[in-house]
């Protein structure tokens, strides 16, 4: 799952992965994780400043949490990390078939950022942090595209959550949303 910060990545990343029956791997869920257990690798650091950790500590964080399918939100966010993981995985003989970026305008993501600061009160969702990360965005979307080009899906991520996971199942080839039940 692409797509800036406070487009809906880690929340159609989660229903997504429900409706596969596979892992979501959240990288902001296992960065904060890092922290709580101690920040044995200094990412909280990172993190205030709305900087991107380091690829060495974020791929010792992530690539164990990559079984045979998996829906990975908030990774890769630069085109280095884009071939790290095409190449971890390729090794691994299970290469990526699909990405995913969830397009949602500047102005609905400042306004779902300043909802979402409010309501979880994360130390990366403050305005001067908030811009810092969607420059950094802006700055590598492009070249991501480019990498992922054939295998790349844009979703309008704009819309309540049921129609934007609608429109995903939509692009993906699969239009039934996953028993509430189960």
């Amino acid at each position: 799952m692409l797509g800036a910060p406070a487009s809906g990545k880690g929340t159609q990343g989660k229903l997504l992965a429900e409706a596969l029956g596979v892992p979501h791997v959240s990288v902001g869920t296992l960065l904060r994780r890092s922290i709580d257990e101690g920040d044995p690798h200094g990412v909280a650091a990172f993190l205030d400043r709305g900087n991107l950790v380091p690829d060495e500590i974020t791929q010792k964080l992530v690539f164990p949490e990559l079984g045979d399918g998996f829906v990975l939100d908030g990774y890769p966010r630069s085109l280095e990390q884009a071939i790290a993981l095409d190449e971890y995985l390729e090794g691994r003989n299970r290469p990526l078939d699909t990405a995913v970026e969830l397009v949602v305008p500047d102005e609905t993501l400042a306004a779902r950022l300043s909802l979402r600061a409010e309501e979880q009160r994360r130390s990366d969702d403050t305005p001067d942090v908030f811009l810092h990360r969607l420059a950094a965005y802006h700055a590598e979307a492009e070249k991501l595209r480019r990498h992922f080009a054939g295998r790349l899906i844009e979703v309008d991520g704009v819309g309540s959550e049921d129609e934007v996971f609608d429109r995903l199942m939509r692009a993906l080839g699969a239009d039934q949303r996953p028993d509430a039940s189960s």
